[in-house]
């Protein structure tokens, strides 16, 4: 028991380590996915009170250029909208993918043939298999996190949610 008990310490540090390094990444990519001039939103809704509909909105007042994916219309409140990702123009920087997890890896794929880098899949969109895009494609891929946790200023639920996770997340940026 003596020699296991050195064994396990050193794996439990050795895999915090490692934890620690890719929050510090995901931070990093969080900050350059912010600084994108265009964004296309895959998943916006014609409903105003979808939830991705308020993150279209969102996109709006922080300064983005917003090219909305959605194959059912052609129009939203004043904004072309794009059929599918292999439809959108060249100029997009980023894409935010807010489609079930079944969908979400394919459509992120269909982005990383565009040449599209940047690419947050939304917090219920979280896939395993994000990691082979990366390594593939040379993308980078945020996922498991909420665009209204991240957006200044912090505002509503979001607001309570993101003081939580300062609380209890030791790796939360102050």
């Amino acid at each position: 028991m003596e020699f296991l008990l050195p064994s396990i310490l050193r794996n439990i540090v050795v895999s915090q380590c490692v934890y620690l390094r890719k929050i510090a990444l995901m931070y990093k990519d969080i900050q350059s996915f912010m600084q994108s001039q265009s964004v296309a939103i895959v998943g916006v809704s014609r409903n105003t009170d979808m939830f991705s509909y308020k993150l279209f909105e969102a996109f709006i007042r922080k300064g983005f250029r917003v090219y909305p994916v959605n194959p059912n219309c052609n129009e939203l409140h004043g904004h072309k909208v794009y059929p599918s990702v292999t439809a959108l123009p060249s100029d997009v920087d980023a894409i935010y993918i807010i489609k079930r997890k079944d969908l979400a890896i394919d459509i992120a794929r269909e982005a990383a043939v565009r040449g599209i880098t940047k690419i947050w899949i939304h917090v219920k969109c979280n896939n395993s298999d994000t990691a082979e895009l990366t390594q593939k494609y040379g993308v980078t891929i945020i996922a498991g996190e909420c665009f209204f946790m991240w957006a200044e200023p912090v505002r509503s639920v979001h607001k309570f949610h993101r003081y939580i996770r300062k609380l209890f997340d030791k790796t939360f940026p102050r």
